[in-house]
């Protein structure tokens, strides 16, 4: 009996232990935070220095944007029930893939969810500072996916959250017809709500609510800006990062109609009294158009070889509506320029090649570059997006084109200065003022300016002309050092050259 009761207790304690290890062990596989409305199952990862650290991925900020939802602003989402699964990255908001030679669409409208990473050890017990990354993608394409925006990099340093979000894009993120019927901007409004929800909750996860450095590049960076400028962002965010982009940009400033070009919108999907119809009827005819329908017909819009680049962006939301709810209440370089906006630390700069995103694919099209080469008069406006005067036309051609044929005034002899050119006016132009009149706006001076110029064994050239030689830093190239993007490129050590 003795030896029963012996082998019992030890099989028991045996036991126990064993659902204690299995505990510990889950525990390790599937951190948990529990928030004020539900708890979170997340993974654990490895950086690139092979330490782990914990990931919740997919976590809803808000409603679904679907149905009746489209085109409005965002909606907190609902109390989450039990232990919510954070254990896998959601779709991208619904989008044309950008870098699929076949272009095909990918992504859901139901696409509100944001990441998490933090370091799992914490030495000091002291929150952390939190950095909160917005994509780019011209307002029309990108995501928060790990696997494009790896986090292995950036948690390797160990003295960082990083939150990565996703917002509507495109016609969904950004349609507006110039009223109160849908006022625009729901993509920024998406970002706001996000911002909102790392202020109510990143502290649970280890993270400083009042140390949130936001940085995002290219349409992500004009983003960081325009949250700068507006009302809605104030408090949310206490350091800004901007790369490769500017709300100053031609490209991302507010368009004249923003009704006109959802009439467009309509007509192409097939609607055919677009013209004769209210605003509101507008709205709901296309909330019941496919998404996969709206999403393929955004690129008809353009006029020339994809250009305009941007159609659907930031816009000035109208005066009717509730002052309250306007994320831009007006145009933003008088905003910017007259100092309406948060003064905060800045650091802001470009890459070397910025506008190789623009000129690449036209110099290796040679039916795209004899059009421009023909007509560069008529095209270079739509191309830039630039007021094409005669005297303008003229100054860019004595600047970088100066000798040049009439007849070809761009070459293989100076496709350096037609790239230059691209660079000046999309970024380094923008950026440069961006930073001035920051400078001048503001009572002290705290922006740094960085120009970088690493020419790497990888580069976005290869996804933008489908060719592996060098082309300089292009657009893009300085995220492959702060970001894992396995599904683009592949690993490198983290200490090669």
């Amino acid at each position: 009996v003795f030896n029963m009761g012996f082998g019992t207790a030890t099989l028991l304690v045996v036991l126990c232990c064993g659902l204690a290890l299995q505990r510990v062990s889950a525990q390790q596989r599937h951190p948990r935070v529990c928030i004020d409305d539900g708890c979170l199952l997340g993974i654990s990862m490895t950086d690139v220095k092979n330490a782990r650290f914990d990931a919740f991925l997919g976590v809803p900020f808000a409603k679904p944007p679907v149905g009746e939802l489209r085109f409005k602003n965002p909606l907190p989402a609902e109390p989450l029930i039990g232990d919510y699964n954070a254990t896998e990255s959601r779709p991208a908001c619904l989008q044309r893939a950008e870098f699929d030679p076949d272009h095909s669409i990918i992504g859901s409208e139901d696409c509100l969810y944001l990441n998490v990473y933090r370091p799992k050890s914490n030495s000091s017990d002291q929150l952390l500072p939190v950095m909160v990354y917005i994509h780019g993608g011209g307002y029309y394409y990108g995501s928060a996916d790990p696997q494009l925006y790896g986090p292995e990099r950036i948690l390797a340093t160990q003295q960082v959250l990083l939150v990565t979000i996703q917002y509507r894009l495109g016609v969904f993120g950004f349609l507006s017809t110039g009223d109160a019927v849908v006022p625009g901007n729901a993509g920024m409004h998406d970002q706001v709500l996000a911002l909102k929800w790392v202020q109510r909750h990143i502290r649970l996860f280890g993270g400083n609510p009042d140390q949130v450095t936001i940085f995002g590049e290219s349409a992500g960076g004009a983003s960081v800006q325009l949250h700068m400028i507006s009302p809605l962002s104030r408090s949310l965010f206490h350091k800004a990062i901007i790369m490769s982009g500017s709300a100053l940009a031609a490209w991302s400033l507010p368009i004249d109609d923003p009704l006109a070009l959802a009439r467009r919108q309509a007509r192409l999907v097939g609607i055919t009294e677009a013209n004769e119809l209210t605003s509101a009827e507008l709205a709901d005819v296309l909330r019941y158009i496919d998404g996969k329908v709206l999403a393929a017909s955004a690129p008809h819009l353009r006029s020339w070889f994809g250009h305009p680049i941007i159609l659907y962006r930031p816009v000035i939301e109208h005066k009717s509506v509730p002052e309250a709810e306007r994320f831009l209440p007006d145009d933003p370089r008088r905003l910017w320029t007259e100092g309406y906006l948060m003064e905060v630390p800045l650091l802001i700069g470009t890459v070397a090649d910025d506008g190789a995103v623009v000129s690449l694919p036209i110099l290796h099209n040679e039916t795209a570059l004899q059009e421009l080469n023909e007509h560069f008069a008529n095209l270079l406006p739509t191309l830039l997006a630039i007021n094409g005067t005669p005297e303008v036309v003229s100054q860019i051609k004595e600047r970088y084109f100066k000798g040049s044929s009439m007849s070809q005034l761009i070459s293989a002899e100076n496709s350096q200065e037609f790239t230059k050119l691209c660079t000046d006016v999309f970024l380094k132009y923008p950026v440069y003022l961006t930073q001035l009149e920051y400078i001048n706006a503001t009572s002290r001076e705290q922006t740094t300016l960085y120009s970088f110029d690493f020419v790497g064994r990888q580069s976005f050239s290869s996804l933008y002309i489908q060719s592996n030689d060098s082309h300089g830093v292009v657009h893009q190239d300085e995220l492959i050092y702060l970001f894992r993007m396995p599904e683009l490129f592949s690993d490198f050590p983290d200490d090669s050259p």
